[in-house]
């Protein structure tokens, strides 16, 4: 198990236990539209490069970087059960995909690619420009690296600490500086780092609550609402305070 995660592998054992499919990303749906057009905007776009994700057990972003970037994915993840099932989904779906059982610490030799890419992965570390500088043994020279976490200093952190707060506690609350820092300070140059979306209810981890299903329509009511005033708007709303995610995507130096 990877040192100081919060989470740690029996969080990710129940999380996996009862995952049977991986449902495809829908770029018309208005979070991933605008994800969608933010990868597009600075990750390159040049058919057959290599990507890794950290953390990629039953991960819908791979299948989607194959798709819309016609990139070779492959992921990597400390739960083995996790890394085989998911593994053997891409393969059914047509995916050709290796999921290695690696723990990202781990110092032994392996290929470097040419993106890097993890969604939810370092805000359950408490030494973060530690954990980004070990980004740096899977990364190509000038590779691109894409760190999302959730944004939990504002409106979905609050929501995530009232509803479940188990969940809340195996989460540290970085904020963009936190990223922008550990990443310039492990040798990347920053292409973007902000906090990202209007608003997404779905972050929010409500699993056990007695309530489960009305919660999780009640909390994503909002989110359609926001987005649509953005487009009016014509400009982005991102913001501490109600934005679910916080994004850095960088090129990493000689």
């Amino acid at each position: 198990m990877p040192e100081n995660d919060r989470a740690g592998e029996s969080y990710w054992n129940d999380v996996w236990s009862g995952r049977s499919e991986i449902p495809p990303i829908d770029i018309e749906y208005y979070t991933y539209a605008k994800l969608h057009g933010l990868f597009k905007k600075f990750l390159p776009g040049k058919p057959g490069l290599s990507l890794l994700e950290i953390g990629a057990a039953f991960s819908s972003f791979l299948p989607y970087f194959h798709k819309y970037f016609h990139y070779k994915v492959s992921g990597l993840d400390y739960e083995d059960e996790a890394a085989k099932r998911t593994e053997a989904l891409y393969k059914e779906s047509g995916i050709q995909a290796s999921i290695h059982h690696r723990d990202f610490f781990e110092t032994t030799p392996f290929p470097l690619y040419d993106v890097l890419t993890s969604f939810g992965v370092f805000e359950h570390f408490e030494n973060l420009p530690a954990s980004i500088a070990q980004t740096r043994h899977y990364l190509r020279p000038n590779g691109t690296i894409v760190t999302v976490i959730p944004n939990m200093n504002g409106l979905v952190g609050w929501l995530q600490k009232s509803f479940n707060r188990a969940v809340y506690d195996i989460h540290i609350p970085y904020r963009k500086e936190d990223l922008l820092q550990a990443h310039e300070k492990a040798g990347y140059t920053t292409l973007f780092c902000d906090y990202f979306g209007t608003y997404q209810g779905g972050v929010v981890n409500l699993s056990g609550h007695p309530r489960e299903k009305v919660w999780q329509k009640i909390l994503a009511a909002p989110g359609k609402p926001m987005h649509l005033l953005e487009t009016i708007l014509g400009k982005r709303l991102d913001g501490v305070f109600h934005s679910p995610y916080v994004i850095y995507i960088g090129t990493l130096g000689e």
